[in-house]
């Protein structure tokens, strides 16, 4: 009976298709690239530089808030080494839940979007800016 049972185990892995590889459809990586506050991050001939944090009404940790609030940033674009526009981006819970944070550039070969900024707001601690950095969703 093992022995039966041995042929017929090995019949059905000869005989069971394999899947086939080259159909699998593989997501393009993320790459995740930090961009401290005042400094400048270049991508490219592309450079992006964080401007200033004009407001973040995020609810701090350990407070229970109506509204989750938002942080909204200021960032210079440059290309070949000249100003083409300041981009204003908001991160906020429901942005990130609905995947539709900032886009700073977009073309065929290159998309770059801010993804998360950090550090998050604690009861009774004031960020200081320099100590903001936004983390940047580059896909090519």
């Amino acid at each position: 009976m093992k022995y039966i049972l041995s042929i017929l185990t090995l019949f059905v892995v000869i005989h069971v298709p394999a899947q086939d590889s080259t159909k699998v459809k593989a997501e393009t990586p993320k790459i995740v690239s930090k961009l401290m506050y005042g400094k400048t991050i270049t991508v490219e001939d592309l450079e992006f530089k964080f401007v200033s944090v004009e407001s973040d009404s995020r609810c701090p940790k350990g407070v229970q808030c109506v509204w989750a609030g938002e942080a909204i940033v200021l960032i210079d674009v440059f290309k070949d080494g000249k100003k083409v526009e300041r981009k204003r981006i908001s991160f906020s819970p429901t942005a990130q839940l609905q995947n539709s944070l900032g886009n700073l550039y977009a073309s065929e070969a290159l998309n770059i979007s801010g993804f998360n900024i950090a550090p998050y707001p604690e009861y009774k601690n004031k960020i200081k800016a320099e100590d903001y950095y936004i983390l940047l969703d580059v896909r090519n």
